[in-house]
């Protein structure tokens, strides 16, 4: 099948054999790219379905195509990562959002530490969740990413029990991922954390271990937090065959 732009709407403006495009989706459609009555594109509702279809008519406010095709996971990793992330200064959170989905993480947390520099509000997820449907429709993917409010690191401990494993990058830690390879090909659910810039404390460790936990090792270099963050993600993702 020929590569086709991809584009976006919720389910509600799914109905039957007929998809919608309104809004931004609709300008980009329409005016930006200039496609007209024929054009074959495809269409994603951020949650798993992609929908192949056919322009049907260019109106001013909206666009509809006409559904040829169903597909479901399209682009989507079998196992389920999410990132629990403290936040680097800056708009530095950005750009991990971005190219995180395009690797194909599932959920991004902003993380609070003892020792973070910076926090997460109502207008950065507002950004963080536009960032992640564009990079959605980018990277060819057919579920758009979580973005969850701010997070304390005892929140995050205590909801590392729901997943089938939950990870901690520190610096000196041995490599545990050979332990992941029962997880490759499986719809596992997965944790990674990654803390600020100025590392975990003492505190935040002992909690972590505490909680079933453990600890990797991102190598003998050290990382950005939000190098780390990425980095840590594709080794994970690498070593289940999801990349």
């Amino acid at each position: 099948m020929p590569r086709r732009e991809f584009f976006y709407a919720p389910p509600a403006q799914i109905v039957n054999d007929q998809i919608e495009l309104t809004g931004d989706e609709h300008t980009h459609c329409a005016k930006v790219l200039r496609k007209v009555v024929g054009d074959q594109l495809t269409v994603v509702d951020g949650e798993g379905h992609a929908f192949d279809g056919e322009i049907h008519a260019v109106e001013k406010q909206r666009t509809v195509i006409r559904i040829l095709n169903r597909r479901e996971a399209v682009g989507e990793p079998k196992a389920r990562l999410t990132l629990a992330q403290a936040l680097p200064k800056s708009n530095r959170f950005d750009w991990l959002v971005e190219k995180g989905t395009e690797i194909g993480i599932s959920e991004f947390i902003p993380l609070r530490c003892e020792r973070s520099e910076t926090t997460a509000n109502a207008s950065k997820c507002k950004r963080w969740r536009r960032l992640a449907l564009a990079a959605m429709k980018q990277s060819c993917r057919s579920v758009l990413p979580i973005i969850e409010s701010e997070k304390s690191f005892l929140e995050i401990c205590s909801a590392a029990s729901k997943f089938d494993f939950a990870l901690l990058a520190e610096e000196g830690s041995v490599s545990v991922l050979d332990e992941l390879e029962k997880y490759r090909g499986k719809n596992a659910l997965g944790l990674v954390i990654v803390g600020p810039e100025g590392g975990f404390s003492e505190t935040e460790l002992q909690a972590a271990a505490n909680s079933g936990i453990q600890f990797f090792s991102l190598g003998r270099r050290r990382l950005r937090a939000e190098t780390a963050g990425l980095v840590a993600a594709t080794v994970v993702l690498s070593t289940l065959d999801e990349l």
